[in-house]
């Protein structure tokens, strides 16, 4: 295929034309730009908290675009940071911030790529970028290659790529797709119908959810030249029909490269500073908002954010793996890390799940609680710094996710998952031994208590030296009421009291 080296070109006049209706003014709508309207702001992203939002902005030189940030403080926005160690002396452009956080997919025709634009990505380091690297074949190719968005759980890459084939495409320009497996890029494929048509497809955004995807096409129908779409993917495989977002964004311009938090009630947009300027070229455009109305919304997320340190030394922070299991279907858990040099790490969880939600680090005992979203119906951000214990002599936690039948010490299924986790952790630790205590509240007799709190823990041992663990690496006690953690005055005292905890007895 040849390069058609217009591309770029043809993609800046898009972000040119770029008008949304005039539905509030700048205080109402919440613009975030300064008061000098001599250069235009173009392609948002914001981060999944809605805290941080990238794009990009001619501000030193008409045309020549660079990558800048803000951040949201108190409601209000920062003066904008070029960002310098990502930004060259080409066009830079097109971003999104992933989802954790830890990385800046961007577009740029700078030297070095595979063909006349490519997808380049950056690496979060603290409060600063790395040096981008050009995202390689197969991702890359000859042609052009831009404005990507990546799914929450980081194994599917949305982006736009030039399509030979269309007919009603003057810029020819498609959406396609690619998998991630074995931690490696599959080859491309270009997203079937009803997405991608014979008319142009543009700017793919996946939201938090990771079932609603938002793209621009000039299919018609529409308002204008680009109109905004929304289309979600089935459980199953396969995408519903593209819905027009309609008149609350499209207008008779050309409408494309929108923002969404994971909150997903506000959306981020570009627009004519003057109205009358709308259909102009050379209009100056600026970043403004708009509240999404609730038909239109995502499917409602959580957020667990924080940082992961260590238990006994707080002000070290942790590179760490989280996984989450969606315990009805659990054939394919996700993972992502915590940043490396902070600790930062930011899970988003769907609304009608059960999940079980685990963290490890070299070197340290793993944490892990079950998250119940199955009466969730709005929003919502947690903030929860993750305290990981080293491996150590006398170290302990609490198995958080080891359940057992009502009052009997027979294991119940949801118990594999933490089950294989210590599994797991013996046996990257071939020489330790443990103790697998049990625990009761203070209901029933002293007798009772005891027995069972040791059939428990029986029970889990059982269960590790049948899967390969050495018995004479584990020990089992009971315990029963003797070593409450909480009141046994409340129901939530008790339950709290009723566990299983495994401690280090030797390394």
């Amino acid at each position: 295929m040849s390069v058609n080296r217009n591309i770029y070109r043809i993609t800046s006049r898009i972000l040119l034309q770029m008008s949304v209706l005039f539905l509030f003014s700048c205080a109402s709508t919440g613009g975030i730009s300064s008061s000098d309207y001599k250069f235009s702001e173009y392609s948002p992203t914001i981060s999944a908290d809605g805290r941080t939002m990238v794009y990009q902005a001619d501000m030193d030189e008409p045309r020549s675009y660079k990558i800048y940030a803000k951040q949201k403080v108190f409601d209000q926005w920062s003066k904008p940071i070029a960002l310098d160690s990502i930004n060259s002396r080409s066009n830079d452009g097109g971003c999104f911030v992933t989802y954790d956080q830890n990385y800046l997919i961007f577009t740029s025709d700078r030297k070095g790529g595979l063909g006349n634009c490519d997808l380049w990505i950056s690496q979060r380091k603290g409060d600063r970028w790395s040096e981008p690297v050009n995202m390689g074949a197969p991702i890359n190719s000859s042609g052009y290659e831009g404005f990507a968005s990546l799914s929450p759980d980081g194994n599917t890459l949305y982006f736009v790529r030039e399509c030979p084939e269309k007919t009603d495409c003057r810029e020819k320009l498609g959406i396609y797709y690619a998998e991630k497996v074995d931690d490696k890029w599959a080859e491309p494929k270009k997203m079937p119908d009803p997405i991608n048509s014979e008319f142009c497809e543009f700017g793919p955004v996946i939201l938090a959810d990771g079932i609603s995807l938002i793209f621009s096409s000039s299919r018609p129908g529409g308002y204008g030249g680009y109109d905004l779409y929304k289309c979600e993917k089935a459980e199953r495989g396969g995408w519903s029909k593209p819905v027009n977002l309609g008149s609350f964004i499209n207008t008779k311009g050309e409408d494309s490269l929108i923002a969404i938090p994971a909150s997903g009630d506000i959306m981020y947009y570009t627009r004519a500073v003057d109205e009358k300027e709308e259909a102009k070229e050379e209009g100056v455009r600026r970043i403004f908002s708009v509240p999404i109305p609730e038909n239109l919304q995502q499917s409602k997320v959580v957020i667990v954010k924080g940082t992961v340190r260590d238990k006994r030394n707080t002000s070290k922070t942790l590179f760490a793996e989280l996984t989450i299991t969606d315990i009805a279907h659990d054939e394919r858990p996700i993972t992502i890390y915590s940043n490396k040099d902070d600790g930062k790490y930011i899970v988003i969880l769907n609304k009608g799940k059960i999940c079980d939600f685990s963290v490890k680090s070299a070197g340290y005992l793993f944490f892990s609680r079950k998250i119940d979203l199955t009466g969730l119906t709005h929003y919502k951000e947690i903030n929860e710094d993750i305290l990981l214990e080293p491996i150590v002599v006398g170290a302990n936690i609490v198995l958080n996710s080891m359940y057992f039948e009502f009052r009997s010490y027979k294991l119940l299924n949801d118990s594999k998952y933490e089950l294989n986790r210590i599994i797991k952790l013996m046996k990257e630790n071939p020489s330790m031994k443990v103790e697998i205590s049990g625990h009761t509240d203070n209901i029933g007799s002293d007798r009772f208590n005891q027995k069972l709190s040791m059939q428990r823990a029986e029970s889990v041992v059982t269960y590790l030296a049948n899967n390969g663990i050495v018995k004479e690496r584990l020990v089992a006690r009971g315990y029963g009421k003797t070593r409450p953690i909480a009141t046994n005055k409340t129901d939530e005292g008790r339950q709290e009291n009723r566990r299983v905890e495994i401690e280090v007895l030797s390394i």
